[in-house]
């Protein structure tokens, strides 16, 4: 049977693969190979995510030594080098823009596997971001590529793609949250925090912190917990330190973030997200939650477009502006669902893939 490698390092890229994992076991076309880069304190997490998906069996996880994002993906390279010459697979599929699908995709571009990219065709046009270069290295040695979102057809043909190596599939994430939305529905955080849904904002903070972000954070959070219950989670930053940050702000609560099922179930009950965060904009715009996202911008414009992102930077007075309005129950515009992000995504780069062996 031919073989077919899926990559993943963070969760926002397993959450893309799985999916694509589960319809090439059930069509047999593919034996697919799901391989998971990862760090030693994150392996109860993946394995609760792996055991929603029933993947736990299928799935080889290469132990992750962090260092610098060069020597990662050069030592990720030598791995999937070696991998590739043992399983001889027919494609590779980077399910995201970390620096496990970067090695993934340049190595398997070395020994002339074709690359599948999945969700191509994003920009941010912050070159200062790093997945914003993975995004275009990526895309650059791809074969095939699988958009989103309308944005990214426009930017790869803008870049030069030909327009039969683009495809407009939707998101394979999406088909993810499908999956989980009941197994989300049932988690207990907010039971063990006692939160009733829709009755508090979840702040989740993801970048490591100037003092200057510090304190205009500090400021936002404490002018939103004066009026509501703000629940403040720990992204990158350990939950010890936003408590000596922000620990001492009346009406805010800090916990630790909690595994991917709770933290569906806590942003999908949330009146609102604040977050510097880019993770969530698509799970946030299909559960029709809003957020307000501090950056300059964003890699999906359709999540503004139609859906309930909003980039508000550091701007402190629109923050605070924005909030009442939302929490009134009264949007300034109706959000909408983007095209295609409808659970089947998967399904369609599967058949697609399938139909060029």
């Amino acid at each position: 049977m031919k073989k077919i490698v899926l990559i993943a390092q963070e969760c926002t890229a397993f959450l893309h693969v799985a999916p694509l994992a589960s319809v090439f076991r059930k069509n047999g076309v593919f034996e697919p190979v799901l391989v998971r880069v990862l760090p030693d304190e994150r392996r109860s997490e993946h394995e609760a995510l792996a055991t929603a998906f029933d993947l736990s069996d299928e799935i080889r996880v290469i132990p992750l030594e962090m260092g610098t994002p060069v020597a990662e993906t050069a030592a990720l390279m030598v791995e999937f080098e070696k991998m590739f010459k043992d399983i001889k697979p027919d494609f590779v599929i980077p399910g995201g823009h970390d620096n496990a699908s970067l090695a993934g995709a340049l190595t398997a571009a070395k020994i002339s596997i074709p690359v599948v990219s999945l969700d191509a065709g994003l920009r941010s046009y912050d070159r200062a971001e790093s997945k914003e270069i993975n995004r275009l290295l990526i895309d650059s040695v791809a074969a095939l590529h699988f958009v989103s979102e309308h944005s990214g057809i426009y930017n790869l043909m803008n870049e030069g793609v030909a327009d039969e190596q683009i495809l407009f599939a939707g998101n394979t994430a999406i088909d993810s949250l499908v999956k989980l939305i009941g197994q989300a529905d049932a988690a207990g955080v907010l039971g063990t925090h006692a939160l009733e849904p829709k009755k508090f904002v979840t702040a989740l903070l993801d970048m490591p912190f100037s003092a200057e972000s510090a304190e205009l954070i500090g400021k936002l959070l404490e002018s939103l917990a004066a009026t509501f219950t703000v629940i403040l989670l720990s992204g990158i930053a350990p939950e010890e330190g936003l408590r000596e940050a922000f620990g001492d702000v009346p009406g805010l609560r800090v916990i630790a973030t909690p595994n991917y099922l709770d933290l569906l179930q806590l942003l999908k009950a949330s009146s609102f997200v604040l977050t510097d965060s880019a993770e969530f904009e698509s799970e946030l715009t299909v559960m029709n939650v809003p957020c307000l996202t501090m950056r300059k911008s964003t890699a999906r414009p359709s999540t503004i477009e139609v859906g309930t992102n909003v980039l508000v930077g550091s701007d402190e007075q629109e923050i605070l502006e924005r909030a009442p309005v939302i929490l009134s129950g009264k949007p300034a515009t109706k959000t909408l669902i983007p095209e295609k992000w409808d659970g089947a995504a998967a399904a369609r780069v599967a058949e697609v893939i399938e139909r060029a062996v």
